[in-house]
């Protein structure tokens, strides 16, 4: 990943990193619903998910801690590739899924915006789906779940939803086509997000929320940054990596601004992002959901400052 890259090269150069004294920790973001600590959510989709499988028919293919790591093969891998896209249901809400198993789910009549992790298992003949949304707090629990049987109606275009008990259909999933309405943007959300690869989130020393967003090789990049009152700045475009002093800078296409900085990996699994004057940012692996929510959340409420 681009942003880990800058990691490696901090540590390569032997710089010598001098912790503080008092420990750093990193309280887990919860602003404006932006969830940004999800360390664990592989390997507890991966368990949701065998479970959801267990005392039906089948042993499933991610029975294990780590499958949820390992490279997908078979049904799962097509079915997987098959469900990344923007989707809407049965009853008109809409859910875009990514390539590192979160989702963003916008629910119309509600007027409100989830995130989640999901998860496949298969047994060749039947594809379980799980997807566990995300509480308030960022955190993950079992009563927060829903699951599935899927099945592609090709002549439909659709996906189908069974109840995994008494397999009646209880839902669709068909591809998402836009409104043509000048602020539909959901396209463009989706696009973005299928360009990403890695997510970082967490907070300014002032407290604003910073999300940073890559593809591998950072050729597009994006840093939202907004406080409080929904002011923002963002900076969208190619990143540059610096690798004499491990600095990342991205300079935004529209208005040509860059933003600079430095990358230090922190023992808490974290990582301190040295802005210079502009102060520093603590952030920690994320996902590509939150980047995505981020954005609609600043397009849609926030003032641009920049």
């Amino acid at each position: 990943m681009y942003l880990e890259n800058a990691v490696e090269i901090f540590y390569s150069k032997t710089i010598e990193n001098k912790q503080d004294e008092n420990e750093k920790t990193f309280s887990k973001m919860q602003q404006k619903g932006m969830v940004s600590n999800m360390k664990n959510w592989r390997k507890l989709m991966a368990g949701l998910c065998a479970a959801a499988m267990v005392g039906s028919m089948v042993v499933p293919v991610w029975a294990s801690d780590d499958a949820a790591e390992e490279e997908a093969d078979g049904d799962v891998a097509d079915v997987t590739e098959a469900l990344v896209g923007l989707w809407k249901d049965s009853a008109g809400d809409i859910y875009g899924f990514y390539n590192d198993y979160s989702f963003f789910g916008q629910w119309v009549d509600e007027e409100q915006d989830v995130l989640g992790a999901y998860a496949l298992a298969s047994d060749g003949d039947y594809t379980a789906l799980v997807m566990q949304f995300a509480n308030d707090d960022g955190t993950y629990d079992e009563e927060n779940e829903v699951s599935y049987l899927v099945q592609a109606n090709v002549d439909e275009n659709v996906l189908e939803l069974y109840d995994p008990d008494s397999q009646e259909l209880t839902a669709t999933l068909e591809p998402y086509e836009a409104t043509g309405a000048e602020e539909d943007y959901n396209k463009t959300y989706q696009d973005m997000g299928e360009l990403l690869t890695e997510c970082y989130s967490g907070e300014t020393d002032a407290g604003e929320t910073f999300i940073y967003a890559s593809n591998d090789d950072g050729s597009f990049c994006s840093v939202l940054v907004i406080d409080q009152d929904d002011n923002y700045v963002s900076f969208v475009g190619e990143g540059t990596l610096d690798e004499e002093n491990a600095i990342v800078t991205i300079t935004d296409e529209v208005s040509e601004m860059s933003l600079g900085f430095g990358v230090e990996a922190n023992d808490d699994g974290s990582l301190t992002l040295d802005m210079g004057d502009l102060g520093n940012a603590t952030v920690e692996e994320s996902t590509i959901a939150v980047a995505v929510q981020g954005l609609k959340y600043a397009v849609e409420n926030g003032t641009p400052m920049n």
